[in-house]
């Protein structure tokens, strides 16, 4: 077992799914995806990478998630009523079985990006999401030199993950970096204050958000 297999499949992050931070982080997205109609026909969902359920567990009532992951540290905890135990390159699921496949930051975690995204571009009906890392904020700088299951992070550049989304889905699509929470180490005053910033954030936004179509 490597040592990123053995970080994660111990528990890995550090604050639960329900802590405030986490919710207040996860919330933010969910309703940025619906603002830009990332989830309009989704009626089911596949959490690639979905760990304890900081995705999972926050996605609307209507969209029926299934949350997969090869960690089974983490997947005991998701509260997904769907949890599968896999591989992100080998996802067992027939072609377009879902309306959308998401990860977040899950893919500077993988030693084949590439081939987690075809796969995800396969079992997807409607469309791929992809959050990760942006490299250009400090907070991520800090993290990647610090913490050696973050150290890939400080490849990922806005080209670093088009190239790597092209790769993988054959092409490219919505592309903005966004959000300023660390959901496992920002302070929940900070966060409550910051939740009154704008959600997208050029250059300084700690995450990137990718969304393609297949259609």
């Amino acid at each position: 077992m490597s040592e990123q297999h053995a970080f994660w499949d111990e528990g890995g992050l550090y604050r639960t799914n329900t802590h405030p931070v986490v919710e207040l982080f996860a919330k933010q997205r969910i309703r940025h995806l619906e603002a830009r109609g990332a989830l309009q026909g989704v009626e089911n969902l596949l959490d690639v990478g979905a760990g304890s359920g900081f995705s999972s567990m926050y996605y609307p009532d209507d969209v029926r998630v299934v949350a997969c992951d090869y960690a089974s540290g983490m997947l005991e905890t998701n509260p997904a009523a769907g949890r599968v135990r896999c591989s992100a390159d080998l996802l067992p699921f027939r072609d377009e079985t879902f309306d959308a496949v998401a990860c977040w930051e899950l893919l500077h975690h993988l030693p084949d990006p590439v081939a987690a995204l075809a796969e995800m571009w396969r079992v997807a009906k409607r469309r791929v999401i992809v959050f990760e890392p942006n490299r250009i904020n400090p907070g991520h700088i800090v993290l990647g030199l610090t913490r050696p299951e973050e150290r890939e992070s400080l490849r990922f550049t806005p080209g670093h993950l088009r190239r790597l989304v092209k790769a993988g889905c054959g092409r490219t699509g919505l592309h903005e970096r966004c959000g300023l929470l660390f959901p496992n180490v920002t302070p929940l005053p900070l966060a409550r204050a910051m939740q009154q910033l704008p959600y997208k954030m050029p250059v300084i936004g700690i995450s990137q958000l990718m969304v393609v179509e297949k259609e």
